[in-house]
C-alpha cells in the first residue's frame, strides 16, 4: 500500500514507520496542516491507499483535514490522538472517518486497521476489469490486485493497478501520459510533474523482480508515453477498442 501520514511528532512518525509491519508498504510523511492541505487540492490524495492523519496538529485540526477531504476524496482514512471524549470520537466518525485511533496503540494494531478499512473501501473506490494478464511469465491478477510468479505474490496499490489495467485495454499501442494520467491517477497530465514516471517506475521494478528475462514489457514510447508488452520481444495486438481521453 501506499500510505499517506501526517503526524507533527517526530517520535511518533519515526515509530510508526520503522515499526510497520509489512516491508513493502510506503508511508509518505507530512507533518503539517498546510502541506496536508495542498496535498489535498492537487488531488494527490487519491495516490495514496488509505491516509493516517493526528487530529493535534501546530498548524490546524485533523478534524478539518477529514472534513476537506471529504470534499474531494473517498480515501480510507483513521485519525489518531492522545486524547478524545467519546462526543469527540463519535463527531470524528460522523464526519467521514473510517476509524479513531487513540494514543499509545501499538503499530501492529494500527495497521491492521488500516488494512481492514482500505480492504473494505478497496471494491468500491476504483473499478477496474475483472481477469488476468500475463506479462511474460508474471501473471497479473487486476481483481486481486497482484504480480503472481513461481509461488511469488507481490501486491499492487490501486493505483499500479488501475495504470496496467489502461496499458491493457490499449495492449501493444501507445497510451499518451495524457491519457493515463486521466483514468489512473484521476487529474489532467502536468510535463512537470514526474509522479506518473515513478508509477511507472515501480510497476517495471516489481515485474523485473518476478521475471528473470531482460525484458522491459512496460516500454517508453518517446514523446508519446507508455506501452504494454505481454510476451518476450514481440509488440502484442489486441482486439480491444481503443479507449478514448
Amino acid at each position: 500500500m501506499d500510505i499517506l501520514l501526517v503526524e507533527d511528532d517526530d517520535l511518533v512518525a519515526k515509530t510508526i514507520i520503522h515499526s510497520w509491519p509489512v516491508p513493502g508498504d510506503n508511508i509518505h510523511l507530512l507533518s503539517s496542516y498546510k502541506q496536508c492541505l495542498r496535498t489535498i487540492h492537487s488531488a494527490e490524495i487519491n495516490f495514496f491507499d488509505g491516509a493516517i492523519v493526528d487530529v493535534n496538529l501546530p498548524d490546524g485540526n485533523g478534524l478539518e483535514i477529514l472534513r476537506t477531504v471529504r470534499r474531494h476524496s473517498d480515501i480510507p482514512l483513521i485519525l489518531i490522538s492522545g486524547i478524545g471524549s467519546p462526543e469527540s470520537r463519535a463527531t470524528a466518525l460522523d464526519a467521514g472517518a473510517d476509524d479513531y485511533v487513540m494514543k499509545p496503540f501499538s503499530v501492529r494494531e494500527l495497521q491492521a486497521r488500516l488494512t481492514r478499512v482500505v480492504a473494505k473501501s478497496g471494491s468500491k473506490r476504483f473499478a477496474v476489469p475483472p481477469g488476468e494478464l500475463a506479462i511474460g511469465s508474471v501473471c497479473c491478477d487486476l481483481t486481486r490486485r497482484a504480480l503472481i510468479c513461481r509461488g511469488k505474490t507481490l501486491p499492487l496499490t490501486d493505483l499500479e493497478t488501475r495504470l496496467l489495467s489502461e496499458l491493457n485495454r490499449n495492449l501493444g499501442r501507445a497510451c499518451s501520459k495524457s491519457q493515463l494520467s486521466k483514468h489512473a491517477c484521476f487529474r489532467e497530465y502536468d510535463p512537470r510533474d514526474k509522479t506518473l514516471d515513478v508509477y511507472i517506475a515501480r510497476l517495471r521494478r516489481k515485474i523485473g523482480e518476478l521475471d528473470s528475462n531482460s525484458v522491459e514489457y512496460v516500454q517508453t514510447v518517446r514523446g508519446v508515453g507508455y506501452r504494454l508488452l505481454t510476451s518476450m520481444g514481440t509488440t502484442a495486438t489486441s482486439n480491444t477498442p481503443k479507449s478514448k481521453e
